[in-house]
């Protein structure tokens, strides 16, 4: 398993962790569609402020989600949501990302499952097309169940189309454990955005502030011996953030540099 921060800050902020943890950055700045607009400055400056740790730490790209719709009915949407979307796949590739996550982005009780999995999946299997060089990864956000996930997955069929389970959100808009997520994601599972809360609102804690027993978790991922699998931390709060980290440390789940 291989970690990384999800970057919340300004990359100053981050600097420090990057040079003291063995982590990777999964950059979120480019979901912005401002960004987006202004992205080949930005991915300029983007690498001049991680000085000498461009191409020394590996990156994961966060996709655009912010009014996006990949299981929609009208073609208009459906024509933004992929602009968007191949802007950020544009940024990861001249970024050297290791993978690119998107939202699955389904809004509960606006679409019939029937009609969702269809528009969804000709979407992805459409989208996916010519990008064999790089892991998709889809992530979980309101999703109520991992039926919708579960279905694009195998009737997409592509080895680099795959899942993220953030386990947060689970636990907030799901009423199904996040260990039977896990267990019928399995054969699709590829990243995991790692935080916890109360169940109650998508809090971005520490893994040690919830109701989640994130160690518990992160065992039995490490059981399945996954050949690929990446975890990103994202934690809002960035003292939580180091927290969360010194903890993995303990647990012998992340190295310090030094330790390499």
């Amino acid at each position: 398993m291989k970690f990384y921060i999800s970057q919340m800050v300004e990359t100053e902020k981050i600097l420090p962790i990057l040079r003291k943890y063995d982590v990777g950055v999964e950059v979120v700045q480019f979901a912005n569609p401002y960004v987006l607009d202004h992205r080949y400055e930005i991915m300029d400056e983007y690498k001049r402020e991680l000085k000498e740790l461009y191409n020394n730490v590996d990156l994961i790209i966060h996709g655009p989600y912010a009014d996006l719709c990949p299981g929609s009915r009208d073609n208009e949407i459906k024509r933004v949501t992929k602009l968007r979307m191949e802007q950020a796949f544009e940024v990861a590739n001249s970024l050297g990302a290791k993978k690119i996550l998107y939202h699955n982005g389904y809004m509960p009780n606006t679409y019939s499952n029937v009609e969702w999995k269809e528009n969804a999946y000709n979407y992805w299997k459409e989208f996916i097309k010519s990008k064999n060089n790089m892991p998709i990864v889809i992530e979980n956000v309101l999703d109520e169940t991992y039926d919708l996930i579960e279905d694009l997955m195998k009737r997409v069929d592509d080895e680099n189309f795959n899942v993220c389970i953030d386990i947060g959100h689970a636990n907030v808009c799901s009423h199904i454990s996040v260990d039977e997520w896990m267990d019928k994601l399995d054969f699709k599972l590829n990243h995991i955005h790692l935080h916890n809360n109360y169940g109650d609102k998508d809090s971005h804690f520490g893994i040690n502030k919830g109701n989640m027993d994130i160690i518990k978790i992160l065992h039995k991922l490490n059981e399945k011996k996954y050949d690929d699998l990446t975890i990103s931390l994202e934690v809002a709060d960035l003292n939580e953030l180091v927290e969360s980290l010194d903890i993995l440390v303990k647990e012998k789940f992340i190295k310090l540099k030094e330790e390499r």
